[in-house]
C-alpha cells in the first residue's frame, strides 16, 4: 500500500474527493457491518442476546438457525484470535519460553486478528432490508457529567496530573520484521478515569527501531479514529517507514481500539458512543499516557523525543503541548507535531462531517445536551491559549478542504501558537488524504527533525 500511495498513481488518492467518497463508504458498509459484528463478539451464539445488542428490529426471516450459522463462525475465528493474542503476550512478557519465537507469535497473532477484523463480510446479509444504527449510543446526561467533572470543568488541568514513573514500563523480548528490530511496551495507565473503561486499563505501544541502533530521536506518534494497524498482517506499514528513515517509532494503541477494545464496541466507537466523557478520556488519558511514553523514551536512551498525532489523536498531542508544564520535565515532548487537527472540539461534533454523518450532533441534542454546554465541556481537551512547548517547536500539518475536523479551526490554533510559517504545512486535500501525502512527502517529518537537532 505504501508502494501504491507513493507512486504517481497514488496522487490520485491525495486529493479532495477522497472525503465525500470514504463518507459514503463509511455509512452505508462500514459501521453498519462494524456494529453487527461489535454484537456478534459480546453475544457469542446466543442469537436473542445479538437482536438485543444490536439495537435495531431484525426482519422475522433472520430466525435462531440461520444466525447461528453466522454467529458460530464468527465466534470460531474470535476464539482463534484470543488464543493467539494470549500465547503472544505470555510468550514476549509474563512466561518467556526459550523455543519460543517471539516474532512468528506476533506474524500469527496479527493473522488471526486480520481474520477476526474480517468477518464483519459476513454479516452483510443483514444489512437488508434496513441498515442497523452504526451506533449503539450510551450518551452522558448533562447532570451526571457536571457531578463526576465539575472540577475538571472549572480547572482542566486536574485531568492532566498524574503520578509518572518509567519504572512502571514492562519491555517484552525483541524480534525482527522487514529488516527492522520490534519489540512491546506495557504498564497500567496512568490515567485514572481510564481504569473505568473496560479494556482500556493497560497501556500498550510497539517500538520499531534500525537494526543498527544508531538512532538519536524517538517519535511517539498517535493514529487516528478506528485504526488498529496492530491487528492487521501488512508487508510494510507506517511504523517500519519512519523507522526507516532513521527514527525510533514508538506507536502506543489508543484506548477503545485494538487491543484496548471495550468489549461490546467495535475499535472506536466508545469515542462517540459514550459521549462526551468517553471522548474525554481518551483524549486527556492518552496525553497523560504519552507523558509515561516520553519518560521511559529518556530514561531508557536519553536524547530528543517528539510527539506526533494525527486526526483523532492529534488532540492529544495538543493538550501534551499544553499541559506538559504538570509533568516532570523528563516527561515533557521536545517537539510536538500536530496533523489534521482543531481547535474546538465542539467544531468537530456540531460542525464535522463523520460526525454529523455519525448523528452523534442528534444523540448529543436528545440526552439533553445544548452546543453551549457541550462547549463550556469541550474545554477540558481543547488547547490551551498558549502552548507549554515552545511554538517554534510545534509543526501544524493541515488539509485545507478538511471537513472532517475542520480545517479553519486548526489554522486557527497555528496562529495563536504563534508557529513560524516554516513549521506550518498546508496541502489542498482533504482527511483522508492526509495519510497519503505524507507517504508522498516527507517534509513535515524532516522539519521536526530539524526543530530536534537545533
Amino acid at each position: 500500500m505504501n508502494g501504491l500511495f507513493g507512486s504517481p498513481l497514488g496522487a490520485l488518492f491525495a486529493r479532495p474527493w477522497v472525503d465525500p467518497a470514504g463518507l459514503f463508504g463509511l455509512r452505508r458498509w462500514y459501521w453498519p457491518l462494524s456494529r453487527l459484528w461489535a454484537a456478534a463478539n459480546v453475544a457469542g451464539e446466543d442469537a436473542s442476546r445479538f437482536r438485543d445488542e444490536i439495537g435495531a428490529v431484525l426482519p422475522a426471516f433472520w430466525s435462531a438457525s440461520r444466525l447461528h450459522t453466522v454467529l458460530g463462525h464468527n465466534a470460531r475465528i474470535r476464539h482463534e484470535a484470543e488464543l493467539a493474542r494470549r500465547a503472544w503476550e505470555m510468550a514476549i512478557f509474563d512466561e518467556p519460553a526459550a523455543n519460543a519465537d517471539p516474532g512468528q507469535l506476533d506474524r500469527h497473532r496479527r493473522v488471526t486478528a486480520t481474520s477476526q477484523l474480517a468477518t464483519r463480510g459476513r454479516f452483510y446479509p443483514l444489512l437488508f432490508p434496513r441498515r442497523p444504527p452504526p451506533v449503539r449510543w450510551r450518551i452522558d446526561l448533562p447532570d451526571q457529567v457536571e457531578r463526576e467533572l465539575g472540577p475538571m470543568i472549572a480547572d482542566p488541568s486536574r485531568l492532566y496530573v498524574a503520578p509518572i514513573d518509567a519504572g512502571t514500563v514492562a519491555v517484552s523480548r525483541s524480534f525482527v520484521r522487514n529488516g527492522m528490530r520490534e519489540y512491546w511496551l506495557r504498564a497500567p495507565t496512568p490515567a485514572p478515569r481510564l481504569h473505568g473503561r473496560p479494556g482500556s486499563e493497560i497501556l500498550y505501544a510497539r517500538v520499531v527501531e534500525p537494526m543498527d541502533g544508531a538512532v538519536k530521536e524517538t517519535l511517539i506518534i498517535g493514529n487516528g479514529l478506528g485504526l488498529e494497524f496492530e491487528l492487521l498482517s501488512v508487508a510494510r506499514d507506517a511504523g517500519a517507514r519512519l523507522a526507516a528513515m532513521g527514527w525510533r517509532v514508538i506507536e502506543p494503541v489508543s484506548p477503545y481500539h485494538g487491543l484496548r477494545a471495550m468489549p461490546g464496541y467495535y475499535g472506536g466507537e466508545p469515542f462517540f458512543a459514550t459521549g462526551p466523557t468517553g471522548a474525554i478520556d481518551l483524549v486527556a488519558g492518552q496525553a497523560v499516557e504519552s507523558a509515561l511514553l516520553i519518560a521511559w523514551s529518556r530514561t531508557r536512551f536519553g536524547g530528543k523525543v517528539a510527539l506526533a498525532g494525527i486526526s483523532m489523536t492529534s488532540f492529544v498531542a495538543q493538550q501534551a503541548a499544553s499541559y506538559c508544564h504538570l509533568w516532570p520535565a523528563e516527561a515533557r515532548p521536545d517537539a510536538v507535531m500536530l496533523v489534521s487537527h482543531s481547535g474546538r472540539i465542539e467544531g468537530v461534533t456540531f460542525g464535522g462531517a463523520l460526525a454529523t454523518t455519525l448523528g452523534l450532533d442528534v444523540a448529543l441534542a436528545r440526552a439533553g445536551w445544548s452546543r453551549a454546554a457541550l462547549a463550556r465541556l469541550s474545554q477540558t481537551i481543547d488547547p490551551a491559549k498558549a502552548p507549554a512547548v515552545s511554538s517554534s517547536h510545534i509543526v501544524s500539518v493541515l488539509g485545507e478542504t478538511d471537513r472532517w475536523v475542520p480545517y479553519d479551526d486548526g489554522l486557527e490554533v497555528a496562529r495563536r501558537w504563534g508557529l513560524p510559517e516554516a513549521n506550518v504545512f498546508r496541502y489542498r486535500l482533504g482527511h483522508l488524504g492526509m495519510p497519503v501525502q505524507l507517504v508522498r512527502d516527507a517534509a513535515p517529518f524532516m522539519r521536526l527533525r530539524q526543530l530536534l537537532a537545533g
